[in-house]
């Protein structure tokens, strides 16, 4: 009679004994742009002579630039595979614009600024601190298997840096430079966030797309350019256990 009373008990034991939970790390490259109607590949220089007072006129560029981003992660793996994920993440990360032209006046006093030919290009540098929540499955295929996750992120930037560098035409070649906060920092972006990890064993390939919805540009007095982060993050990751 004992037997058959523990039986039931057994059975719905067995699913949960299945569940575990995994701690994972993660390091790789950031690669980070602009998207929307707004975001452009070149832009031009408002130079002036003072240190520190020239800026690029709209360095929020198409271009991808390469960066750090680095996380941990801890996953519940349902008894059927299936996958909470729960991830905290740093991120140095930088969009980059060409430059083509830059708009100085000569002298610094003069009334009338010119438009000259320029190059060289601006990077736009910002760090973030990320929460993302992810549900998904884990594929297994012999022995190796890969976690698939969507969900929401949330990242919070808290550094925006503006620096470039290039020449321009003035008396030959002379050269140009920027190197300045950017007044946005202290805001939250939400983002859609997918991502997908191929394990062997205990070390992991991972690659994930963030598609952000704030406007970094939200709030311009007369207008208001619609620009958005995006982001591919590649790299590799650890199980600790």
């Amino acid at each position: 009679m004992k037997k058959l009373l523990l039986l039931p008990l057994l059975t719905f034991a067995a699913p949960v004994a299945a569940q575990h939970i995994e701690l994972q790390a993660r390091a790789g490259t950031g690669l980070f742009r602009f998207g929307g109607a707004d975001a452009q590949n070149a832009s031009f220089i408002n130079y002036s002579d003072f240190p520190g007072a020239s800026y690029t006129n709209s360095p929020y560029g198409s271009r991808w630039g390469a960066g750090l981003a680095l996380g941990a992660r801890a996953v519940r793996v349902g008894a059927r595979n299936g996958l909470l994920a729960f991830d905290l993440g740093y991120e140095w990360l930088q969009s980059r614009t060409n430059i083509t032209g830059l708009s100085a006046a000569f002298p610094a006093y003069s009334s009338y600024r010119g438009l000259y030919n320029a190059d060289g290009s601006t990077a736009l540098r910002t760090q973030n601190l990320t929460v993302f929540v992810g549900f998904g499955h884990r594929f297994a295929a012999g022995p190796l298997s890969i976690d698939a996750l969507v969900g929401p992120e949330v990242a919070y930037v808290f550094g925006l840096h503006e620096k470039g560098s290039g020449t321009f035409d003035y008396n030959g070649r002379t050269a140009w430079s920027t190197d300045r906060d950017r007044h946005l920092a202290g805001h939250i972006d939400p983002r859609l966030r997918a991502d997908a990890t191929l394990w062997y064993q205990r070390l992991g390939f991972n690659a994930s797309y963030s598609h952000g919805f704030w406007n970094y540009q939200s709030g311009l007095l007369g207008a208001s350019p619609k620009v958005y982060s995006r982001m591919l993050r590649l790299g590799v990751a650890y199980r600790l256990r």
